[in-house]
């Protein structure tokens, strides 16, 4: 376990100079972005975002700093921070897919889509190979006033995604007993959110 409580998430998006991708994530997942953080991860884009755009995150105890990267290759920053729901202390270093999977949510659902995520973790973790890494609320509200929150899944590959989806068919011979439950708390959660969507992303070696 880790001997730190860390309480934001500092979510950066780089849009970077074509083709420097790769190099400016390997800097960032060496280097860090500063000191009293954690780096909790550095992805490069496969499904659904721009090639040309590094996220890096980073957990804090307190406040985080500005984001400020001395790196000629990087052309803008978006910052965004978020307070932790639910996980969110141990980093994202193993080889494999994460998705960062965004939920629109009325602010006074925010407690229930939480209760009923971190109930489904316990079926789907149990039935198949994807590991929540952590859940967050954005500070920043949409323009319509609505809360925001990204959920961070690891998979060992795309094909282990696939079989983790409730409404697929089920695995012949079963071996996945708790199924029907997770998904029927996937789809209260489904009910309750206002929009979602998702992107692919592999960490940076």
């Amino acid at each position: 376990m880790p001997d730190q409580n860390y309480r934001v998430l500092r979510f950066d998006e780089l849009t970077v100079q074509r083709n420097r991708g790769e190099d400016i994530a390997r800097q960032i997942q060496a280097n860090g972005v500063g000191a009293a953080h954690q780096t909790f991860g550095v992805w490069l884009p496969m499904i659904g975002v721009s090639v040309n755009v590094v996220t890096a995150a980073t957990n804090w105890t307190g406040e985080p700093p500005a984001a400020a990267y001395n790196n000629d290759g990087v052309v803008s920053v978006r910052t965004r921070l978020f307070d932790v729901l639910a996980r969110g202390q141990e980093p994202c270093t193993r080889d494999g897919v994460y998705t960062h999977r965004w939920f629109v949510v009325r602010p006074e659902d925010v407690e229930i889509v939480t209760q009923q995520s971190v109930e489904a973790w316990k079926s789907s973790e149990a039935d198949t190979d994807m590991r929540i890494t952590g859940f967050w609320l954005c500070r920043e509200r949409n323009e319509r006033g609505e809360a925001v929150i990204l959920m961070v899944v690891y998979y060992p590959d795309l094909a282990a995604w696939e079989k983790s989806r409730y409404w697929k068919p089920g695995r012949k011979g079963g071996g996945q007993p708790n199924r029907k439950f997770c998904g029927g708390l996937v789809q209260q959660r489904r009910d309750t959110q206002i929009d979602s969507w998702l992107t692919v992303h592999r960490p940076a070696k």
